[in-house]
């Protein structure tokens, strides 16, 4: 069989450099696309089908792509070009950017291609991360991009994970107030076992004036007044007990289901950073805050502690720092005021680790 360089593709207009990753608009699940991919004649057929998706997976090992598929015209011969499925989350997002980001520093990217004013050479692929404007393309690679994927912002699954974050809060506090509950019921034991003593001792002395004259009536009364009291005590307070039990099982089984969620999507994010390079000014990192404070509380715990950190980080009303001049030079410089009351108590709480983190997240946003 002979090789055969790829039919001329559609025209694929790139988007103005400079946009915010945080609002740009990706197809999700992630996806890539690959222009001028090579073709072989086979049997009479221009083939590219599954035998060249598996050549082009292989090479695009480095990226974890989880499979490629090249696009075929309607007599199903190859069309030189391919969609590249990364996945969903995070870590896949960061991976298929690396992917766009080889091409780019080779000059095969998107503006790449746009630029070129002549027939790309054989096996001279361009590639890159399918955004707003691929999906909407006219043609095989819009059809297969709105066929097979939404689109989706960073902002809109940063969004997401803090609802996530939010809800895990509301319930570790629903969950502290139950065991606390709890642990006030179980305290009752003997408090239960004292009021069936008493029921048995109050029939025993009911029995023995049973058997006395009339004028013991009212003492009687009196008694059966009082059992049944007790009776009705001992009644509710199996009643509370139920429902405590109750409540117990369901709390857990949430808690459990949104503890796996947020650690899958702490990683994620994790990765995300990592891979990606966002990072706002004034951020925290959750994972090193986390380390931080490890001997001081439990990882959960520090999440929630991190993500109040950002928000006193970035609230306007608070400014630990005073104006000095610099040395004479006309300047002035902020110096950080050591005595600032909030981050004297996270010292105290968390440890210097955990200070330090605090304090180069307010250098960065001053």
């Amino acid at each position: 069989m002979d090789s055969d360089e790829a039919p001329e593709p559609e025209r694929i207009h790139a988007t103005g450099a400079g946009s915010n990753v945080g609002d740009e608009q990706f197809v999700w699940p992630w996806m890539g696309v690959l222009l001028n991919v090579p073709t072989e004649w086979m049997g009479g057929w221009k083939d590219g089908g599954m035998r060249r998706g598996g050549i082009l997976k292989e090479r695009l090992l480095r990226f974890c792509p989880h499979m490629v598929i090249p696009l075929g015209d309607q007599f199903g011969h190859h069309t030189g070009i391919a969609i590249v499925l990364f996945g969903q989350d995070y870590a896949c997002l960061g991976k298929a950017l690396d992917f766009e980001n080889h091409f780019e520093a080779q000059g095969r990217g998107k503006r790449g291609w746009e630029a070129h004013t002549f027939r790309p050479l054989p096996g001279e692929i361009f590639g890159w991360v399918a955004l707003a404007d691929d999906w909407r393309t006219a043609g095989l690679t819009g059809e297969f991009l709105r066929s097979h994927g939404g689109l989706k912002t960073i902002a809109q699954l940063e969004s997401k994970m803090q609802s996530e974050m939010q809800k895990l809060a509301l319930l570790l506090s629903t969950r502290k107030n139950l065991d606390k509950e709890k642990k006030m019921f179980q305290q009752k034991p003997d408090a239960t076992g004292n009021l069936e003593f008493e029921i048995k001792q109050l029939k025993g002395q009911l029995e023995v004036m049973k058997q006395k004259d009339s004028e013991s009536k009212r003492k009687i009364d009196e008694l059966n007044k009082e059992l049944q009291e007790k009776d009705d005590k001992i009644e509710y307070m199996e009643s509370i007990h139920g429902i405590l039990v109750t409540k117990d099982l369901k709390s857990n089984d949430e808690l459990q289901d949104a503890w796996k969620k947020l650690i899958k999507g702490l990683g994620d994010v994790t990765s995300c950073r990592t891979n990606v390079g966002i990072k706002r000014m004034g951020d925290l990192d959750s994972r090193s805050f986390a380390n931080a404070c490890k001997h001081k509380m439990s990882e959960i715990e520090a999440t929630i502690l991190c993500s109040e950190w950002e928000d006193e980080i970035k609230n306007p009303q608070w400014h630990p720092f005073k104006v000095v001049p610099d040395d004479g030079k006309g300047k002035q410089k902020l110096i950080l005021l050591e005595d600032d009351e909030k981050l004297g108590k996270l010292k105290e709480k968390c440890g210097e680790d955990a200070y330090a983190l605090v304090v180069g997240a307010l250098r960065d946003i001053n």
